[in-house]
């Protein structure tokens, strides 16, 4: 998974990028365009039964803009497009289907009121990601119990109505999103879904938070995510760890998924290293025993050639039942 530590105030939910850059501003309206170009190579991701996939490797490119209209001293209205470009295989987690060589990773606008309070419209983080992003963290693996396995979530969010406050350290976010596909009648999969969350960080450095979220099904029951964490940021160093309880009823019982991930970086000079250990076990309706899903140690290592650009490489030890190892090295440029 590939994302930045977000700070939990507004202007730093709307700045994705520190690179960006600003190419219209004037009397409180500003457009912002940024964007990165990588390419990563190894055996990254699994062929069916727990194999991991012959060496192979991809190369992405993301081009965003940022839009900020003064309506008054006490309005703005805002909005987010990117996208990704693929060139080759399937980048599905960064929001590029597979088949689809471009897609959108962002599409919103919206309103903020007072530079505390955002009112958004569209393709937009969920709330319940800022709870996944506390260890959603690493360049390629990583944040694999904050998604979870078996009843699994996603962070970026279709035709989603979402309202966030944040300031002096505290965040407070709600969302609810309606599935197109419930449009046509006869359709099966997602109706909609909707989530809350609350963070607070003191001035130390020290955070923590928590998010709920529904998922409602047309052809099945919802699905209900809870997910509590805490961080801790000083200098170079971050830590970070978040439980998480998932369940769906089914027929015959309920389907259900416990799990924890700790994780560790440590940034000196133009050096980072980062481990990160995750566990999740599930317990399937009419079962006698629990399956762990996801158990695995994640070694990372990061060199900053420049401000804006790195290079990277991380090994995932899988423990889980007949699942091999992992591993990818990267590079990548910012701007």
């Amino acid at each position: 998974m590939k994302k930045t530590i977000l700070a939990l105030t507004i202007p730093a939910l709307f700045a994705t990028s520190a690179s960006a850059v600003t190419v219209y501003s004037d009397e409180g309206n500003q457009v912002d365009i940024y964007g990165r170009v990588q390419y990563e190579a190894g055996e990254r991701d699994y062929q069916s039964g727990g194999k991991a996939e012959n060496f192979g490797g991809d190369g992405e490119a993301r081009l965003g803009v940022n839009v900020k209209y003064m309506v008054n001293n006490d309005v703005d209205l805002i909005g987010k497009l990117e996208w990704a470009v693929v060139t080759e295989g399937d980048e599905e987690s960064d929001g590029v289907d597979d088949g689809e060589g471009i897609s959108s990773r962002y599409a919103w606008a919206g309103f903020r009121f007072m530079d505390t309070t955002d009112l958004t419209f569209g393709r937009v983080n969920s709330p319940y990601a800022q709870l996944t992003d506390y260890t959603d963290v690493l360049n390629i693996f990583g944040g694999a119990v904050a998604f979870g396995d078996e009843l699994s979530t996603t962070d970026k969010v279709d035709d989603m109505v979402r309202l966030s406050y944040a300031n002096n350290g505290l965040d407070l976010r709600a969302g609810y999103a309606f599935n197109d596909n419930d449009k046509i009648d006869g359709n099966t999969g997602e109706e909609n879904r909707w989530n809350v969350s609350a963070g607070y960080t003191l001035p130390m450095g020290l955070g923590f938070g928590a998010a709920y979220e529904q998922i409602s099904f047309l052809d099945a029951e919802d699905q209900d995510n809870w997910i509590v964490g805490v961080n801790y940021t000083l200098d170079g160093l971050y830590l970070a760890a978040i439980y998480t309880e998932r369940e769906q009823d089914v027929a015959g019982g309920t389907n259900e998924a416990e799990g924890y991930e700790l994780h560790a970086e440590y940034n000196v000079d133009a050096w980072k290293v980062l481990a990160q250990y995750s566990k999740e076990e599930y317990d399937a309706a009419g079962s006698t025993a629990e399956v762990d899903t996801i158990d695995a140690i994640t070694l990372g290592v990061q060199y900053s050639l420049t401000a804006k650009a790195k290079l990277y490489g991380e090994y995932v030890i899988s423990d889980a039942a007949d699942e091999d190892d992992l591993y990818g090295v990267g590079i990548q440029y910012n701007f």
